[in-house]
């Protein structure tokens, strides 16, 4: 066994920078062979095996969805979608 530490699904999910989805995914893969089920802390995935299936430790979080160059987001007005909806239906 690794001297590295082991990490729960939770721990290498935020340390790896990836949802805690993709770990557990990986792990009934079988991209993470040493996974062990602990009573007290549940599913605990060794360093190395993060590393061997491709994940980096730390690694940053996709950055968000930007818009396309020379495209602007439209804001949304105040108490939207109810002054909307009462153009649409009239009032109460």
């Amino acid at each position: 066994m690794s001297s590295r530490p082991m990490l729960t699904q939770r721990e290498a999910a935020a340390a790896c920078g990836v949802s805690l989805s993709t770990i557990r995914r990986r792990r009934e893969a079988g991209d993470l062979p040493g996974a062990v089920q602990d009573p007290v802390r549940g599913w605990v995935i060794p360093v190395d095996d993060l590393l061997s299936a491709g994940l980096r430790l730390h690694a940053p979080s996709p950055p968000d969805k930007v818009a396309p160059a020379g495209t602007q987001e439209r804001p949304v007005a105040p108490g939207w979608p109810r002054s909307g909806a009462r153009r649409l239906y009239g009032p109460n």
